[in-house]
């Protein structure tokens, strides 16, 4: 098994490492100023991005937090209080949120992002924190190394959730939620949901890591993760279907597009549309080489994504690149 905490870390750097030369950017009329702390900021490791109402958030190495108020044109860096990789960011309102890292830190907003308060951390514990999901409001579940998982009901007081017959060498790599209903997804195709009665494993039938997931406003879930693999639930998770992606490139994130298609993003600049109705998959060009492991949807369809190398801003509808 390997080290979850070291892959995020690295901001998956190991497996991005193969993919040789990063894609050039446009060229700038001038030479960028590559010392300033912002150039740093948004061309550095980021992990997450979400949308704050009309704001744009990005969390990453160091304690990283971005601002853009412009669809990603533009960006400020936030103070964050911390130097911790943070990898998980989550607004439950425009201006109330949270994000989560390394040594299990919780930081909680209620502007939009521009300032931040702890609400808990583990020194040294290795314990890292990888995904938050809500539940309704400030009904929170936060899922992580090592078989952790936390719960707060008043987006506050966070307490340790066991789950049933898992080794804690293993890790939860993602937790999402619809309704009532919660799904977290990790290592070696382990799969948990919440019901009444308790915890239910429903692996997936696949041994490999899963690293990220999502929820469909319509109660579809999604995992995903090692080598292009890819699966689909019914609402209420009662069975895991593949899809085939023809993919080797591993999946790191998605998201839930408001026209009901999937995004899909991950190893050496892979980007994908997944269709659920006609269970297709297209890929976008690539804007990067470099590993991409968040993607959020803003303005006119266009997508944020970012990864190892900063933030991107994609627009799904350009030609659709030739070769893989």
């Amino acid at each position: 098994m390997f080290d979850r905490t070291a892959l995020r870390r690295a901001a998956i750097a190991a497996l991005a490492c193969c993919a040789g030369a990063h894609f050039a950017r446009a060229a700038a009329l001038a030479p960028p100023d590559t010392e300033q702390p912002l150039w740093r900021a948004t061309h550095g490791v980021l992990l997450a991005v979400t949308q704050a109402g009309a704001r744009l958030v990005a969390v990453g190495d160091r304690g990283t937090i971005l601002l853009s108020d412009d669809q990603g044109a533009t960006w400020t860096q936030a103070p964050s209080g911390t130097t911790e990789l943070l990898t998980s960011i989550l607004f439950v309102s425009p201006a109330e949120g949270y994000a989560a890292g390394q040594d299990s830190i919780i930081l909680h907003t209620t502007d939009a992002g521009a300032h931040w308060t702890q609400q808990m951390k583990a020194e040294a514990s290795d314990q890292a924190l990888f995904s938050l999901a809500s539940l309704g409001g400030t009904h929170l579940i936060a899922s992580g190394a090592y078989a952790l998982m936390l719960e707060t009901t008043d987006g506050a007081q966070w307490t340790p959730v066991k789950l049933p017959n898992l080794d804690e060498d293993y890790h939860l790599n993602c937790v999402m939620a619809h309704d009532q209903e919660v799904v977290t997804t990790g290592e070696s195709g382990h799969v948990f949901m919440r019901l009444a009665a308790g915890w239910k494993p429903i692996p997936v039938p696949y041994q490999g890591s899963l690293f990220g997931c999502l929820a469909q406003p319509d109660g579809t879930f999604y995992t995903f993760g090692l080598r292009g693999s890819l699966f689909a639930s019914t609402p209420q998770v009662t069975a895991w279907t593949r899809i085939d992606t023809g993919e080797q490139r591993s999946i790191f994130g998605g998201a839930a597009l408001s026209s009901g298609l999937v995004a899909l993003v991950g190893s050496n600049g892979l980007m994908m549309v997944f269709d659920p109705k006609t269970n297709k998959l297209r890929h976008l060009t690539q804007v990067t080489g470099a590993t991409l492991s968040g993607v959020t949807e803003i303005a006119g369809g266009k997508w944020a994504v970012v990864g190892q190398d900063g933030v991107h801003i994609v627009d799904p509808a350009a030609p659709v690149e030739v070769t893989q």
